[in-house]
């Protein structure tokens, strides 16, 4: 009997994880680098360089993390604004696969880019949606504690805490039949034990001890349908504030972002060009709307 849910199932998990999905083939002849772009669109778990490796590797890192999408060309925008200023890189995985192997490759990829590109330069780390799920997995699960140690951390319109719309999940049987159909939907349950490993206890301090609160900003999106803030349960609304953190800005409903798309949309590059660039002005800065943390749960 349950077996006859299945195909509402899967519709269901599309629905939850669904992030944009662009044309590649549109985003290949405007952006060209041919070979670069294939190389993304291959989603093999790995860290593609986006920029000229012609600038001698003076320039800072910057890292993208894109979100539950087959087209992980969503982040092209955000490439193509900053590869003249940074050495910028992508990580690009199938987000179909268990979230725990997708944050372990990418443990080992920042490994090897850090032996690449010289252990004292400083990265930066943008992750868009179900990408700040796979980093904070990543960082939790990593065995070098100081491998995130100099990361500057910008989370756009995270799934933190995971996501509202996977509230149904909290039933056990839908939790097992969802998992066997949708991993990323599993990972984005905010009342499986998964959740509670990555936003509360143990797993959030190793999470702040490696990723300095100083060193993490957060743009969330007004009246995101993923977003965890105003749900009942206590338990649930402390896993997201551990998810956002303390430096918190809000794009208004008013400039007619929606999560789906984000990282293509102008209000919301302007936000990530207030943080991305070098003479950096903060919350409460060049029109940017503070949303105030009272407290940091350890």
């Amino acid at each position: 009997m349950a077996w006859t849910r299945m195909p509402l199932l899967l519709i269901v998990g599309g629905l939850i994880c669904g992030c944009a999905h662009l044309p590649a083939n549109l985003l290949l002849s405007q952006k060209g680098d041919n070979a670069a772009m294939k190389a993304v669109m291959k989603r093999n778990d790995s860290i593609i360089q986006l920029s000229s490796k012609e600038s001698g590797g003076n320039r800072p890192v910057l890292l993208l993390l894109h979100g539950a999408t087959d087209d992980p060309t969503e982040m092209m925008d955000i490439v193509r604004d900053w590869r003249g200023k940074y050495d910028v890189f992508l990580y690009s995985y199938n987000y179909h696969r268990r979230i725990q192997r997708v944050a372990a490759d990418f443990v080992q990829q920042v490994k090897q880019l850090k032996s690449d590109i010289g252990s004292g330069r400083g990265i930066t780390i943008v992750v868009f949606s179900y990408g700040a799920v796979v980093f904070r997995e990543a960082v939790v699960d990593a065995d070098d504690r100081t491998l995130f140690s100099n990361v500057t951390l910008i989370q756009l319109a995270p799934t933190a805490g995971g996501s509202y719309l996977a509230r149904g999940l909290k039933n056990s049987v839908t939790a097992w039949l969802v998992f066997l159909v949708s991993r990323p939907t599993h990972a984005e349950d905010p009342y499986s034990g998964l959740a509670n490993r990555m936003w509360a206890g143990e797993g959030n301090q190793r999470f702040y001890r490696a990723i300095a609160p100083a060193r993490m900003h957060t743009i969330l999106l007004e009246g995101d349908p993923h977003s965890l803030a105003n749900v009942s349960d206590s338990r649930i609304r402390e896993h997201y504030c551990n998810g956002i953190g303390f430096n918190v800005v809000v794009i208004p409903k008013s400039t007619g972002a929606t999560h789906d798309y984000l990282p293509t949309n102008p209000a919301a590059l302007e936000y990530l060009r207030k943080l991305l660039e070098p003479t950096r002005n903060y919350a409460g800065q060049n029109g940017m709307q503070t949303t105030a943390r009272k407290r940091w749960a350890q």
